[in-house]
């Protein structure tokens, strides 16, 4: 197993380019500054991403500001089996026809994706997974997710305040709503979150989570079943594509070659080591999925946008494809995310008219891998 210890600059400065120099070369754990080790080894993730308080701490996004919450613990589970039945429960509830009615209305707005497409599944999930919700209370979710799509490309201080103000109204609206339910979901949360505010802020990570991570995923494959590569230049209108794989198989290939959780993070808790490296408390590890993805130990063809290998994966690929994570922090909304996606990809193909242009040319390696910006535009 090999590794290195150089300091890699580039990764800060242009991660696109030290990721696609470092991809298939071997390297399994590296550091990029001291204390702070990018990992991409199968192994070496799997071990990391199990560990979520010794040696190796993690924190799941959903509730990240929730105090002492431990991701796979007995106090977790039932939380997290909650959320996934009715994420489950809010992608089947919503008939075809009013995707396709919404994808068209985005459409013809003009807003440019990935960032509207948060809106999008937010009207089409939201009223399912918050039942009652005011449409006050609608609109501080929508204003709070478009301040996050925001800050993917640029964080000026006074971007960074607006969002603070967006998110704590989408906090207080959920608050109101969650305190005058009494079905499951929030009974089960406030059971374990134990505050009305935990709560508040767990719902509000969440739709922040799927919505946001669900449209990209959208983007991301909309974008490569039309041709996009690296270098597609400003003002390029990609024409409707006429594929013929399957949504789930074309997500799950989106999902290799760009995973939006690109970069998972644990913290080291007790000295210990891995891949021969001596860890002590205080390091970070930063395990990479996009370098993990494109191992070619582990596919063929690595960088190509293949959907048809999904009809007969590869031997070992649960090891060496973690879209989601992997163990106890695991993300809660994987299935939502995967199979949402497939849903509206298929309602997609009905508006065959609509291109996409080339608005801003370059993903951005944020705190998720956001796709390039377009937008929508009539072709006939």
């Amino acid at each position: 197993m090999r590794q290195t210890l150089a300091e890699p600059d580039a990764f800060r400065t242009d991660p696109l380019t030290a990721l696609a120099g470092w991809a298939g070369d071997g390297i399994a754990i590296r550091r990029f500054e001291p204390g702070r080790y990018l990992v991409s080894g199968a192994e070496l993730v799997r071990t990391a991403l199990a560990g979520t308080t010794t040696p190796f701490e993690a924190k799941a996004a959903t509730f990240g500001a929730v105090a002492g919450w431990v991701p796979g613990s007995e106090r977790s589970r039932p939380v997290n089996a909650a959320l996934a039945r009715e994420l489950d429960r809010a992608w089947q509830a919503v008939p075809p026809d009013r995707i396709t009615a919404e994808l068209r209305r985005s459409a013809e707005a003009g807003k440019t994706w990935p960032g509207a497409l948060s809106g999008c599944y937010l009207k089409l999930f939201g009223e399912q997974l918050f039942p009652g919700l005011p449409a006050k209370a609608r609109q501080a979710l929508q204003d709070a997710l478009a301040a996050s799509d925001g800050l993917d490309r640029t964080s000026t201080t006074l971007r960074r305040l607006r969002g603070r103000l967006a998110h704590s109204r989408a906090d207080a609206a959920l608050h109101r709503w969650a305190a005058e339910r009494t079905g499951p979901l929030p009974e089960a949360m406030r059971a374990a979150l134990g505050s009305a505010d935990d709560v508040a802020l767990a719902l509000h990570g969440l739709v922040g989570a799927v919505c946001r991570a669900a449209s990209m995923v959208f983007a991301w494959t909309a974008l490569l079943d039309r041709g996009w590569r690296p270098g597609t230049p400003v003002g390029t209108t990609l024409p409707p594509a006429d594929v013929t794989e399957p949504a789930a198989h074309r997500v799950s290939e989106a999902l290799r070659l760009w995973p939006v959780a690109w970069l998972l993070s644990r913290k080291v808790t007790a000295a210990t080591e891995l891949g021969g490296v001596p860890l002590v408390p205080g390091d970070r590890l930063y395990l990479c999925t996009y370098l993990l993805h494109r191992d070619p130990d582990g596919w063929d063809e690595p960088g190509e946008y293949r959907p048809s290998r999904w009809a007969r994966p590869p031997a070992g690929n649960k090891a060496r494809y973690l879209p989601y994570g992997f163990g106890g922090a695991a993300c809660v909304g994987s299935r939502f995310v995967s199979r949402a996606s497939a849903a509206v990809l298929d309602c997609w193909a009905a508006l065959d008219d609509v291109g996409l242009r080339i608005v801003e040319p370059e993903p951005v390696f944020g705190s998720l891998l956001a796709p390039p910006v377009v937008r929508p535009v009539l072709t006939r």
